[in-house]
C-alpha cells in the first residue's frame, strides 16, 4: 500500500469501492446474448463445477436469470465419473435437452474440444472463468475472465466473475443491482472456499458477505448454519477460519462424495421441509467424509514420515490407489499445514491419477504445472491451488521433475516451516483495545494472513498435553496480573521440551475464546521454544 487512500480502502472495504464491471472484457457481448435468449425463449444452461466456488456461482447466476425466464437450467459434472470441466456426459445432456446457450461458471477456459463440438451444433457458449488461460483460447461466443484482459484485479474467484455478469444483467434488465447484492453471502463463501487472495475486490466481497450471513434471507443456508451451530443464535460475524472449518466442508462434501446438486438446491430452495432434508443429508455426508479423510490422512502422514523420497523435497507428491479422489484436496491442505511444505496428493485408479495440490504462496501452481505439462494429461488452477490428471506411470517422473524445477523457487532450504513474524508483543500490551485494532485488518486469509507475534521470555506458569491423541498443548503464561491461556494445535510433541522450563519464546496469534458466556483473549501458539534454544 503506497498512500493514505490505499490504506483507507483496505481498512474500510465497502461495496461501492468495487471495480466497475464495465472494465471486464466480453461482458457486454455476453449480456446482449443472454437478453436475446430470454426474449426469444431459448433454453439456457449454466454449467458449473462441483466445488463451493462453482456451486455458489451457479446459484447466484441461476437466481438472477430465473426471475426473467423459466427456461434456465444448471448442470454439475460428477467428480469421479466426469472430472473437472466440460465433459462428454455434459455435452450429451446439452444436446438431449436442446440447449441453445450455455454459460460456464468457474470452468471452461481450457475446454477447446467440447466448445468446438458445441459450435458445430450451433450452440453458443459464454465462458466465465478465473483460471489461468493457455496461450490459445477456446472459440467461444465470448469469454469473461479477468486473466484474459486488462481488468485491474486478476484474482477474482469464479463466483466473483459470475457476480460481475449477474450485476451487469441486473442493471440492464432491472435498472439496479439490488437483487445481486442479496447474494454477497454466496460470493463470500465461494471466494473463501477457493483460497484466492483476500485483497482488493475479494476483500470487499468477503467483508460484506460475512455481514450478510448473520441475517441471510436464504432459507436453506440459514437452516444449515443453525444445525451446524446446534441452534445457537449467532450474533457475531463468522470468521473466515470458522467458515473454512465449519460450513464450507459441509457444502464441499456434496461434491466430494455425494451429489453437488444438494448444495445448489439448498441455496435456492424456499421450502423449509426441503431445506431441513437437504441440510440433514449434507451433514451426514460430511460425517462420512470426515471418516474417510482421517483414514487417508493417517496413510499420507505415514508415507511422509517414512521419508522414502529423500530430504530435499520442495513439494510432497504422494499417491495411492486407496484414496478417494473427492478427498485429496483436503488431504493436500492438511499435509501442507502439518509438514510446512506444498503438497500434491494423487488418487490412482486403473492406471490413471487425479491430483490436487496446495501451497501457501511459495510459487504459482499455474506456472510450475505448465513447465511440467509434458507429463500431464490435464491441469489447471491458480497460485495457491491446482488440479491435475496424470498417467500413473508418470507420477514418479513428475515428482522428480516438479521438485527439480522448484529447487530454486523455494527459499526454505532446511526443510522447516518458516514463520514470518510481524512484531514483538509484550504481555502487558495485550488487551481488548489492541485486539479490536487487529480486527480492522480482517478478513484474514490468503494474501492477508493473520498477524503472527513474537513473545520473548514469556513466563510459563503451566502446560499440559491435551486431545484424544495427546497432540495439542494447553498453556498458561503471565505474571504481575497479566495472565493468558494459550493453545498449540498439533504441538503436543513439544511438551517434552518444556519440562523444568519457567520461561519460553513463542510465536503466536491473538484470538478470542468464549466459554460459559465469558470472553477472554487467547494465544494461538504457532511455535514454542525453551529459552536455552532460542528461536
Amino acid at each position: 500500500m503506497n498512500d493514505y487512500k490505499d490504506i483507507s480502502n483496505f481498512l474500510n472495504p465497502h461495496f461501492d469501492k468495487l471495480i466497475s464491471y464495465k472494465l471486464l472484457h466480453g461482458l457486454d457481448k455476453a449480456v446482449n446474448r443472454i437478453i436475446k435468449a430470454i426474449y426469444e425463449k431459448e433454453k439456457i444452461l449454466i454449467y458449473g463445477d462441483y466445488d463451493v466456488d462453482g456451486m455458489t456461482s451457479i446459484a447466484l447466476l441461476y437466481s438472477i436469470l430465473k426471475k426473467h425466464t423459466p427456461d434456465v437450467y444448471y448442470y454439475i459434472p460428477d467428480r469421479t465419473e466426469e472430472g473437472y470441466g466440460l465433459s462428454e456426459t455434459g455435452m450429451n445432456f446439452i444436446i438431449k435437452y436442446k440447449i441453445t446457450l450455455m454459460i460456464t461458471v468457474d470452468c471452461g477456459i481450457t475446454s477447446f474440444h467440447e466448445i468446438k463440438k458445441l459450435n458445430n451444433l450451433k450452440i453458443d457458449t459464454i465462458i466465465t472463468d478465473h483460471h489461468q488461460p493457455l496461450e490459445e483460447k477456446p472459440d467461444a461466443f465470448t469469454i469473461i475472465n479477468p486473466k484474459c484482459c486488462d481488468y485491474p484485479f486478476k484474482e477474482l474467484a469464479g463466483v466473483g466473475v459470475a457476480f460481475k455478469l449477474a450485476q451487469a444483467l441486473s442493471f440492464e434488465l432491472e435498472g439496479n443491482d439490488n437483487d445481486v447484492k442479496q447474494n454477497l453471502d454466496l460470493v463470500a463463501l465461494g471466494t473463501i472456499a477457493d483460497s484466492v487472495p483476500l485483497l482488493n475486490e475479494n476483500r470487499i466481497f468477503v467483508k460484506e458477505g460475512l455481514l450478510q450471513l448473520i441475517s441471510n434471507n436464504k432459507k436453506g443456508l440459514k437452516i444449515l448454519l443453525q444445525k451446524i451451530q446446534n441452534n445457537k443464535k449467532k450474533t457475531e460475524v463468522m470468521s473466515v477460519k470458522e467458515l473454512s472449518f465449519e460450513l464450507i466442508p459441509v457444502l464441499n462434501a456434496t461434491g466430494r462424495i455425494g451429489n453437488p446438486n444438494y448444495a445448489v438446491d439448498l441455496f435456492l430452495t424456499e421450502s423449509s421441509y426441503m431445506a431441513n432434508h437437504l441440510a440433514e443429508e449434507m451433514i451426514k455426508l460430511n460425517e462420512e467424509r470426515k471418516t474417510i479423510t482421517q483414514k487417508i490422512l493417517l496413510e499420507a502422514r505415514k508415507i511422509v514420515k517414512g521419508n522414502t523420497f529423500g530430504d530435499n523435497q520442495k513439494i510432497l507428491v504422494l499417491s495411492s490407489n486407496n484414496w478417494h479422489p473427492g478427498i485429496i484436496g483436503i488431504i493436500a491442505s492438511r499435509i501442507m499445514e502439518e509438514f510446512g511444505k506444498p503438497a500434491m496428493i494423487i488418487s490412482t485408479c486403473n492406471g490413471n491419477g487425479k491430483g490436487s495440490g496446495r501451497n501457501q504462496g511459495e510459487f504459482d501452481f499455474s506456472e510450475i504445472l505448465a513447465e511440467c505439462s509434458e507429463l500431464l494429461e490435464k491441469y489447471g488452477g491458480h497460485k495457491y491451488a491446482a488440479g491435475i490428471t496424470i498417467a500413473e506411470k508418470n507420477i514418479d517422473t513428475f515428482r522428480e521433475m516438479i521438485n527439480k524445477k522448484l529447487q530454486h523457487n523455494i527459499l526454505n532450504k532446511n526443510n522447516e516451516q518458516i514463520l514470518n513474524i510481524d512484531s514483538n508483543l509484550d504481555l502487558d500490551k495485550m488487551n481488548w483495545d489492541f485486539l479490536n485494532l487487529i480486527d480492522l485488518l480482517k478478513p484474514f486469509g490468503p494474501g492477508n494472513p493473520q498477524p503472527i507475534f513474537c513473545g520473548h521470555n514469556y513466563p510459563l506458569r503451566s502446560w499440559k498435553v491435551v486431545g484424544k491423541e495427546n497432540n495439542h498443548l494447553k498453556l498458561c503464561f503471565g505474571e504481575n496480573g497479566y495472565y493468558y491461556d494459550g493453545i498449540g494445535f498439533q504441538l503436543g510433541e513439544k511438551g517434552s521440551e518444556l519440562k523444568d522450563q519457567n520461561k519460553v519464546n513463542i510465536a503466536f496469534q491473538l484470538d478470542k475464546n468464549q466459554w460459559n458466556g465469558k470472553k477472554t483473549i487467547q494465544l494461538l501458539i504457532k511455535d514454542i521454544k525453551p529459552i536455552k534454544e532460542g528461536f
